[in-house]
């Protein structure tokens, strides 16, 4: 079963698989798998086999009834898992030696598009079979387009659920706030938003080209210039207006917020996640938990932003910034943990996308909990996509995505860097 949304990105991939596979032969797959996680259940299974039909998995155990003819695919050396899911993955961003007010104009939507597709590429090959892009640096659409490619079967790449742009309001992170106000056209950021009327209009206008979900810029950020990470961007009013448009026409929400002050804002008025959060306060964090609010905590970047700062790859600003996001971050992680509040794994590659996968042990790192850090770039992350029917789980009548791993991530949560076999929707994209 589906989640009910109305264009989004897994259900036109389902669509034209059902299609194909109307005009083809049932294909059958026996994988058979030396370990296998079973992340509902928390459990280590050993010697399974996993049958796969077409783009599904139809039956899971010890021994299965593969047909006459069934293609075996020999992973008893290695540790298989649930495709992994990158929840705050940007396929344009590019700040290697730049800020982003110096790239994000100078690159074309064309640019954007060849940059994502190769980032894309990176990302599944790295184990991630769905990410969801929460806004990103582009002034049209190839995010969007980039997604119904890969629906349609015409590029390869992760199943694809994306915020176009991150809504922001004037001066904030996602605007553009070191130019000269005296140039003769003024340079902003992709999606600039002051007022009720205007945040609504600009919901809207992200849902007709396609959006999935809506990204918001609640307080300033950490790599953008002259906004502040402590303020809450936004009043209460329009806070309210961005999460009614967006829910009223079958999205979800979320918002990139530091500040405590941005995102107790962003929670109380029904945003379904919450990107970074790296000031929250107890109470915000048991409201949270109270009100279902995901948590995107994005680690590793902040752990990268300080080691480029050491070598003079970040600038002062930018760099004073993540210094003062770092000493609390670790705080806020443990609190919502503590709180019961529900944790996705979101990277946040402001860094070369092969790095993505660090995620997962940046959050090893503050959790002592590895079956906890495994879900949430899996079942838990599904959950908040509402595609957990569909995804996120090796269990019988999902999706056949599944990765693999010579060693188990659960033992060390690093070894998920190593994943060297990957099969997206019944389709082996590569087993070293």
């Amino acid at each position: 079963m589906m989640h009910r949304t109305k264009t989004t990105g897994l259900a036109t991939a389902l669509c034209i698989a059902i299609t194909a596979l109307g005009a083809n032969a049932t294909t059958y797959q026996e994988i058979r798998c030396g370990t296998l996680l079973d992340v509902e259940q928390e459990k280590t299974l050993t010697d399974q086999r996993i049958l796969v039909r077409d783009d599904v998995i139809a039956e899971i155990g010890k021994s299965v009834s593969s047909p006459e003819g069934t293609a075996v695919i020999d992973l008893s050396d290695r540790v298989c898992m649930p495709g992994l899911m990158d929840m705050h993955t940007h396929l344009f961003i590019d700040t290697t030696g730049v800020t982003l007010d110096q790239s994000a104009p100078t690159r074309s939507s064309a640019f954007n598009t060849i940059k994502g597709l190769q980032n894309l590429k990176v990302l599944l090959d790295s184990g991630f079979t769905t990410v969801r892009v929460p806004g990103d640096f582009d002034y049209y659409y190839a995010g969007i387009e980039l997604r119904d490619a890969i629906a349609r079967g015409e590029l390869r790449g992760p199943r694809m659920l994306v915020a176009p742009h991150a809504i922001s309001p004037l001066g904030g992170h996602g605007d553009l706030n070191t130019y000269a106000p005296d140039l003769p056209h003024p340079v902003m950021g992709p999606m600039i938003a002051d007022g009720e009327e205007a945040i609504r209009r600009a919901v809207r206008k992200e849902i007709k080209h396609g959006a999935d979900w809506i990204k918001v810029m609640a307080t300033g950020g950490v790599m953008s210039q002259r906004d502040d990470p402590e303020v809450s961007a936004y009043t209460k009013d329009e806070f309210r207006a961005f999460a009614e448009e967006a829910h009223r026409h079958n999205r979800k929400i979320t918002a990139h917020a530091h500040g405590d002050a941005g995102i107790r804002a962003a929670v109380e008025a029904g945003f379904d996640s919450i990107e970074h959060a790296t000031l929250a306060e107890p109470e915000t964090a048991r409201l949270m938990a109270k009100k279902g609010t995901y948590y995107v905590p994005t680690l590793y970047v902040v752990d990268w932003i300080l080691e480029q700062g050491q070598s003079g790859g970040i600038s002062a600003d930018n760099l004073k910034k993540a210094r003062l996001v770092a000493r609390k971050h670790a705080g806020s992680v443990k609190l919502a943990y503590d709180a019961g509040v529900k944790m996705v794994v979101g990277s946040d590659p402001i860094f070369p996308m092969e790095q993505a996968v660090r995620e997962f042990n940046a959050m090893a790192k503050r959790i002592p909990d590895n079956w906890y850090v495994l879900k949430a770039g899996t079942i838990s992350a599904a959950e908040m996509l509402g595609l957990q029917e569909s995804i996120g789980s090796l269990t019988e009548g999902k999706q056949a995505d599944i990765v693999a791993a010579p060693e188990n991530p659960i033992d060390d949560m690093s070894h998920i860097e190593s994943v060297n076999f990957v099969m997206k929707g019944g389709v082996v994209i590569r087993n070293n």
